[in-house]
């Protein structure tokens, strides 16, 4: 996690994102969810695998967002999988940069 500037957070995920981790992510997601009118950016880049799990924490992050008023972001960067997933995903709602 980093903070590059007030008001924003960076959480960056290393590793996969699979039904054994997927919780870990959600934590991490929701703790840094609770505040207000905050920028959230998720970062995948450095991701070896991202699956259908992730996508569900992802959706799950989204709407705590909207509830929260705080602007989330998904950079898939590199990592195939996550791009793949973000490709397939027909939900409204997740932002990618």
């Amino acid at each position: 996690m980093s903070r590059p500037t007030k008001g924003t957070t960076v959480v960056k995920a290393n590793g996969e994102v699979d039904l054994g981790t997927g919780p870990r992510l959600w934590d991490m997601l929701n703790q840094r969810l609770q505040g207000h009118g905050a920028t959230l950016i998720v970062n995948l880049s450095e991701l070896d695998f991202f699956g259908t799990t992730g996508i569900r924490v992802l959706e799950r992050a989204q709407l705590l967002a909207d509830d929260t008023g705080t602007l989330l972001f998904v950079f898939p960067g590199e990592c195939r999988s996550a791009r793949r997933m973000l490709d397939l995903h027909d939900g409204e709602g997740l932002h990618t940069l």
